[in-house]
């Protein structure tokens, strides 16, 4: 009986459901650990958001040391926006319609430069108005560089580029003469206010958790099925006595 289960074939079918169910238990951790990730994300956006609004200068060297731990950050900086040294971050999507984000340098008095994502300009639309030449109050939310990953399209490297996939700052500064602060505003208001509907602030990421949870238990519950599957297979094998030359799914009377 034992010899029947040790044939090559059934080896096969052994090993396969071992690397199945190895699998797929795999894919529901992996599934738990990004749930832990979103989870501990939404929390982190959900509480320093809702901090109170606090100069730029006041966060510089946290800014330089330490990024991560003021991302999501309510701040307010003060300066004359550069519109000759606006670029654009393509690919960007909002609602389901896709457009692009304005970036401009805005030059202060301590910071040197510090890079404002404006928003969201749609495809075929013309932004409302030209970008404030007086001195402004940009308030938003502290925001790292982004950096590209491993299929992600590649950004020229000219200085002259003003299309870029992404919020690099390393990259898009050297378009500047002086010092470009290592974190991006993400603006939620101006002061003066812009009469305009474009461009749009960037939406608040969605604090959801996804659909991680349910990706767990479907993997979990996929794998009890397969092992279950093949007890029940193994079992009916051994009970009805299998020849030494048995084949999987194949039993003498």
């Amino acid at each position: 009986m034992l010899r029947g289960l040790l044939r090559p074939r059934w080896i096969l079918v052994h090993v396969g459901v071992a690397a199945l169910v190895t699998l797929m238990v795999n894919l529901a951790f992996w599934q738990a650990h990004r749930l832990e990730e979103k989870q501990e994300f939404n929390a982190t956006v959900t509480a320093r958001s809702a901090m109170e609004v606090v100069p730029l200068p006041g966060l510089a060297a946290q800014a330089s040391a330490d990024p991560d731990s003021i991302e999501w950050r309510p701040v307010a900086v003060s300066g004359t926006y550069d519109p000759a040294g606006a670029v654009t971050i393509v690919n960007r999507s909002t609602n389901g319609a896709a457009g692009y984000d304005q970036l401009v340098p805005l030059r202060t008095d301590t910071l040197g430069i510090v890079l404002v994502n404006r928003g969201f300009i749609p495809l075929a639309t013309e932004p409302d108005g030209d970008i404030p030449a007086a001195r402004i109050t940009a308030v938003g939310y502290l925001r790292t560089t982004q950096t590209r990953g491993a299929l992600g399209a590649v950004d020229s490297t000219d200085p002259g580029t003003v299309e870029f996939q992404r919020i690099d700052i390393p990259l898009i500064s050297r378009r500047y003469r002086g010092e470009v602060f290592p974190m991006y505003v993400q603006l939620v208001s101006e002061d003066p206010p812009t009469k305009s509907d474009w461009p749009a602030p960037v939406a608040f990421p969605e604090l959801s958790e996804g659909s991680h949870r349910s990706y767990v238990f479907q993997w979990s519950f996929f794998s009890l099925v397969a092992a279950a599957a093949w007890v029940v297979v193994v079992r009916r094998k051994w009970r009805a006595g299998a020849p030494v030359s048995g084949t999987p799914g194949r039993t003498s009377a």
